[in-house]
């Protein structure tokens, strides 16, 4: 009997031994693969062909890159104006307005300057305007509307109008400062008056237009643009977003299971791998920084086109932020390249209206040579619709204010000044 027992625990011990063996070994490959996997870095590893005999056709798509964009539709009767776009709507934006500018960006002639009189007097024929917010190059914008390599990338853009003269349709584009370009395109003038057709016009009208009977117009950029009854909307409730942070360090390139980490007297967690280092602080400021060899890529090979650089450093940012925003979405703001060096400027929107900080920082920001992440800073989090109706001055007021400070555009966006609540107000800027 005593030999039964003995045995029976003999074999419930080997049991538990080998138990644990099993486990020590998966821990320890589950460590080693984070290790290996940390030298093409987390976006790196998505222009990966795949191993023998994986199937990839399953694989998710790249999140394709969209940005807020007010739009102008003006016929005889008047213009229609919408400035809640985003070009990731698919029905709003997507159906009529992006397969447009597709079209007049793909079959654009060789540009030439023009004059602002010959935009402003474009704009009130028939035409479509569209306003980026910020200057990014054609080749980008290009990519907004589903376009791969169809447009240049030394042209700066913010303002993109498609017109019609004389039955010859024109692609003319304004940075927003000094420069002023127009081609010609193969968008058929019956085309273009037919999507005109579609909008009810009368509800928006350009500073340009409204300076003719009141003066205070006079002062404010003429392509500011402005709609009557404004939509209704809403305020944010804030707040930092920075729960969880074993996603963040998977995606840039960081072991979750082997890494040094301690916390700053001011709160902000500190994470250093090999001489990479990762600041994540209470507000949720994210700053990461690459080590003498960066590991971390947005692209295949040393020399990627900006398009590929756009495109791999949007799906890392999207990548960073999934799960943080909430209600908003990111856009790229700005680019700035000087010999192998990229800038990318990221900032936030909440269905086409922006969201500006303080401090007019960006909400993210991308620092590159080549393919790789030298820097890159963000800021976690969450905006979410408050159900509370925004309050923002009436036109008259802000339009008098604004004056104040001539030549600068007027527009609404939502103002993060690190309280619990985003209000939405004028900016001149």
């Amino acid at each position: 009997m005593r030999r039964g027992q003995t045995s029976r625990r003999d074999m419930l011990q080997n049991i538990a031994i080998t138990l644990l063996a099993v486990s020590a070994v998966l821990l320890f490959i589950q460590t080693q693969s984070y290790m290996l996997s940390q030298d093409a870095g987390f976006v790196g590893n998505l222009f990966q062909t795949g191993a023998p005999g994986t199937d990839t056709s399953s694989q998710p798509a790249a999140e394709a890159i969209s940005a807020p964009v007010r739009v102008a539709v003006s016929g005889t009767y008047g213009r229609y104006g919408d400035i809640t776009l985003s070009t990731g709507d698919t029905d709003q934006f997507g159906r009529l307005l992006s397969p447009l500018l597709s079209e007049a960006l793909g079959s654009g002639q060789s540009f030439s300057p023009c004059t602002q009189t010959d935009f402003l007097s474009a704009l009130s024929r028939a035409s479509v305007c569209y306003d980026f917010l910020q200057p990014l190059p054609l080749s980008v914008l290009s990519m907004l509307v589903g376009l791969d390599n169809a447009a240049e990338s030394d042209i700066q853009a913010r303002y993109v109008a498609v017109s019609e003269l004389d039955g010859i349709v024109s692609l003319l584009v304004w940075d927003g400062a000094d420069t002023f370009l127009q081609c010609e395109t193969a968008v058929k003038a019956s085309r273009l008056q037919d999507m005109i057709s579609s909008y009810e016009l009368g509800n928006a009208a350009f500073a340009f237009d409204l300076s003719h009977s009141d003066p205070v117009f006079e002062a404010i950029s003429p392509c500011s643009l402005f709609v009557s009854p404004m939509p209704q909307f809403q305020t944010l409730d804030v707040s930092s977003s920075t729960e969880d942070t074993s996603a963040l360090l998977s995606a840039l390139g960081f072991n979750p299971y082997a890494n040094t980490r301690y916390t700053e007297s001011n709160g902000t967690e500190v994470v250093m791998e090999g001489d990479q280092t990762l600041r994540l602080s209470p507000d949720g400021h994210l700053r990461y920084q690459s080590g003498t060899y960066p590991t971390l890529s947005v692209a295949k090979g040393d020399e990627p086109s900006l398009e590929e650089t756009v495109q791999g450093a949007w799906e890392l940012l999207h990548t960073l932020l999934a799960g943080h925003l909430s209600s908003a979405a990111p856009y790229l703001s700005q680019v700035t390249q000087s010999g192998d060096t990229t800038v990318l400027q990221f900032g936030l929107h909440v269905d086409g209206m922006p969201i500006r900080f303080a401090d007019d920082a960006p909400a993210a920001e991308i620092r590159l040579r080549g393919s790789a992440v030298l820097s890159l800073s963000t800021v976690l989090r969450s905006y979410a619709l408050s159900g509370e109706n925004a309050a923002p001055l009436p036109l008259r007021q802000a339009s008098a204010i604004a004056a104040l400070d001539p030549g600068k555009g007027l527009s609404l966006a939502y103002v993060d000044d690190g309280s619990s609540v985003c209000e939405l107000t004028w900016l001149s800027e």
